[in-house]
């Protein structure tokens, strides 16, 4: 049987029909086990922009196939990320009114700590796999800079199709072209050209316990090429993460009419620290390091969740000078994805900007190693998912 542990099964067709039933629903990356009267399995959501949204679709799925407890590991590019436990009937109290939101928390557990039930679906053979299927995702681009009298504002946007591709377990390659449509002189001669975006191959892993890392080589924005590695540890039941972040990286740019490539001669790196304060669906995040010009700086974040959309501000210290400014992440594009995928053209799920205030760009300058960075697509935070779950 695709995706079963057979040695595990003692309801095999209730089992085959929720694998098919989540299939056919669009999920990825399915793999199902059964240990006495609980239900692992895991899921890959492809398919909701809403990573709530599509995790409350799977328990609508499972919350009736006969197993009293539920163990849901949610996947990122095949490698577990949460884990949720909740038993069948309390999710089927909850969706029918009978039990209030408090109580259904109370009752549900997520966490970062996936090894036990990963120990359990790692071997299972994954049904509707994600690999070597093709997202050719049309990212805008803009930025503003308010530096002359003579205008109120010079911008420069582009559109930048990248091509993504999962090739196994954890790995990804992005393939971007960066297309310009409107461009003012101040961001440069390069700005009018049609030029190569991020192309990278990025290995997410998992290390015991509750420490994440990404590994990628490739070249970056900011015109930087050469190979970057984080290594996050979350704390507290998920409330909490200690970060280090270090690159090693060189410049590709454009001057005078030509391409100058530098050897790899730079050091970066940085030690952060977040709180997720879930009363509030805050987040704080607070970082110390070496930026690209060789300057040392801290920084501090304040961000404020409304759902999927993202809003906060920031301070920055360094190199003698005080900078600061605002940020959001919103929804644009469809809700929903095609369920079942080849290759396929779409909008990102959201769109990310950033604005300075100060009128320094030489310090506190760092590279983004992917195109959909942003503070919502990676943001698997269990507290968050539940609480935007059960609402």
């Amino acid at each position: 049987m695709l995706g079963i542990n057979c040695h595990r099964l003692s309801a095999q067709d209730s089992v085959e029909k929720i694998i098919n039933r989540n299939v056919m629903a669009g999920f990825e990356n399915m793999r199902v086990s059964v240990t006495g009267k609980t239900l692992n399995i895991s899921y890959e959501n492809n398919l909701y922009r809403n990573k709530s949204l599509g995790l409350s679709k799977v328990l609508d799925n499972l919350s009736v196939s006969g197993y009293d407890t539920l163990r849901v590991v949610m996947l990122y590019n095949d490698l577990p990320i949460v884990v949720a436990t909740i038993g069948s009937e309390d999710f089927q109290q909850f969706k029918k009114g009978r039990l209030s939101a408090v109580e259904a928390t109370s009752r549900m557990v997520a966490s970062y700590k996936t090894d036990n039930t990963w120990r359990i679906l790692r071997t299972v053979k994954p049904v509707n796999s994600h690999v070597n299927k093709f997202d050719l995702v049309f990212y805008p681009q803009i930025s503003v800079m308010n530096v002359l009298l003579s205008q109120i504002y010079e911008v420069q946007f582009n559109i930048a199709p990248a091509l993504e591709v999962s090739l196994w377990r954890g790995m990804k390659f992005t393939g971007q072209v960066i297309f310009p449509i409107a461009n003012h002189f101040v961001f440069g001669d390069e700005g009018n050209l049609i030029r190569s975006g991020i192309i990278s191959l990025a290995q997410e892993f998992r290390l015991p316990g509750t420490i994440l890392g990404r590994a990628v080589f490739g070249k970056f924005n900011s015109d930087r090429y050469g190979a970057d590695l984080s290594l996050t540890h979350y704390l507290l039941k998920g409330r909490a993460y200690v970060k280090i972040n270090g690159g090693y990286t060189g410049t590709n740019e454009y001057r005078n009419g030509q391409w100058f490539r530098n050897d790899l001669k730079t050091l970066t790196g940085f030690l952060k620290a977040g709180y997720y304060y879930t009363p509030l669906n805050v987040q704080l995040d607070g970082s110390a390091g070496r930026y690209l010009n060789g300057d040392y700086g801290l920084r501090g974040d304040c961000t404020r969740y409304f759902g999927e959309t993202a809003v906060g501000f920031f301070a920055m210290l360094g190199s003698g000078t005080l900078n600061g400014g605002f940020h959001f992440t919103i929804p644009i594009g469809n809700r929903k994805f095609k369920k079942n995928r080849t290759f396929q053209m779409r909008a990102p799920s959201y769109f990310a900007w950033e604005y300075n205030a100060g009128t320094d760009f030489y310090y506190g300058q760092i590279y983004k190693t992917r195109p959909d960075e942003n503070r919502v697509e990676q943001f698997y935070n269990p507290n968050f998912i539940i609480k935007n779950l059960l609402k």
